[in-house]
């Protein structure tokens, strides 16, 4: 059942080494993927009313807001033929050093695939994703997002692997399969609209057409680096790419984006995940994605907001479905949190017995990450207004959920000396 798998850039290998089948295969995989991301554009642009004269500087200004809602109604067609066809197979989305992502279009899941010397590390993803996962489901209004874990499948699992093996179409990995795979929730990628607008501000004008019709950069995630500001004199990219594209602080500003907002659901969601979910957030990442399609996805009572005694009260043949509609509409773009395989969980006891060893790791976590976090003792605006909003946020939430039942009440010193600690070692740093 081993399929070996030769290195090979992304965009799979040369026609001639693989069969036509294989081929029209990958062709109608990489078409619906095509065909998904502009139905889903096509109903942005009209919710949104963006016309097409719109400067990129609007468009982007507008589509990445976390305040712009639209419709929950979707290109069902799409997605159902998406389900009939047995060919579409997976496309990678995304790599890291822990393994490669794939999709499979139409459907809501991605698939994260380990690589041989990465097993474990795919196994504490899993843990701390879990955790971070239900330490957010337990608290109300958490700003930010974290995919959904779905399941988790061995190498050894013979009956999954013999139905899904051969929906792997090309040899996008350079090690075996069956592998460790870790299945959670797709974050959507940025719309079309929001992609086609990074371009044209950011990308060299001569790159431009080849950026936008390449495949790869259809699978944009932007990384919300509040804490790096580009280089006054740095070049521009040489091999301009939107997967993964870092949004540094500058460009936010520029674009006139809500980078306090973003502060403070950073620094919400990083208490959370210490304080709740034990989690030390090594290496994770925060970015800036779509929300999914939400329309039949919950039981009635909730989507419409209704009890089962005040459905029971209503006249025959109420229409449910409008005021459900009226209840849930997405937003185009959410704050994610995503890449736990580096995390590590910590024992409360730790913070009782080690406080100083709990938080001099916390810092160190906070410093070794990418500048997803504002940077203290910035003397920068609105740099320094980002700190205070972040700590703000960072100590409210640590303080709601050491307060719950069952937290020792020691624990509750420990948020504020990690953001006291964050300040030394900046100021040391700077000096």
């Amino acid at each position: 059942m081993q399929r070996s798998h030769q290195s090979s850039d992304e965009s799979g290998t040369p026609s001639s080494a693989i069969s036509s089948t294989l081929r029209k295969d990958i062709d109608l995989t990489n078409r619906l993927s095509t065909l998904l991301d502009a139905a889903r554009n096509e109903e942005l642009t009209s919710d949104l009313q963006i016309l097409p004269s719109a400067e990129p500087h609007e468009v982007l200004s507008r589509v990445l807001s976390l305040s712009s809602l639209v419709s929950t109604a979707s290109s069902f067609a799409f997605f159902n033929n998406a389900h009939q066809a047995s060919s579409v197979g997976f496309r990678s989305v995304g790599f890291g050093q822990c393994g490669i992502v794939f999709e499979r279009p139409g459907r809501a899941y991605v698939i994260k695939i380990a690589r041989p010397s990465f097993e474990d590390g795919l196994w504490a993803d899993l843990q701390a994703h879990l955790a971070v996962y239900h330490a957010f489901t337990n608290h109300e209004s958490v700003e930010v997002r974290t995919p959904k874990v779905f399941s988790y499948v061995s190498k050894t699992n013979s009956e999954w692997w013999n139905a899904h093996l051969e929906l792997f179409h090309g040899p996008h990995l350079s090690f075996p399969l069956p592998a460790m795979a870790l299945i959670t929730e797709r974050i959507l990628p940025l719309p079309k609209l929001a992609r086609q607008a990074l371009i044209d501000a950011y990308c060299p004008a001569p790159s431009q057409l080849a950026v936008k019709a390449h495949d790869t950069n259809r699978d944009c995630l932007a990384r919300i680096y509040l804490g790096r500001r580009r280089g006054v004199n740095d070049p521009p990219p040489a091999n301009f790419t939107l997967r993964n594209f870092n949004l540094c602080l500058d460009q936010m500003i520029e674009l006139s984006l809500p980078i306090q907002h973003y502060a403070k659901a950073i620094g919400q969601a990083m208490a959370i995940m210490h304080w709740s979910a034990n989690v030390d957030c090594y290496d994770v990442e925060f970015v800036l994605g779509s929300e999914g399609e939400t329309t039949y996805t919950q039981e009635i009572c909730r989507s419409s907001g209704l009890s089962v005694e005040q459905l029971a009260s209503m006249p025959p043949h109420t229409d449910l479905d409008k005021r459900m509609r009226t209840n849930f509409r997405r937003r185009t773009t959410r704050v994610w949190v995503l890449d736990f395989n580096l995390c590590s969980k910590w024992e409360e006891r730790m913070g009782l017995e080690r406080p100083d060893d709990l938080i001099a790791h916390l810092v160190a976590a906070f410093f070794e990450n990418d500048p997803y976090y504002p940077r203290p003792s910035q003397d920068l605006e609105p740099d320094k207004s980002l700190w205070f909003t972040f700590s703000s946020s960072y100590s409210d939430a640590a303080a709601s959920v050491l307060a719950v039942p069952g937290k020792d009440p020691r624990l509750a010193l420990l948020p504020q000396k990690f953001l006291d600690v964050c300040v030394l070692r900046q100021s040391e740093h700077s000096a």
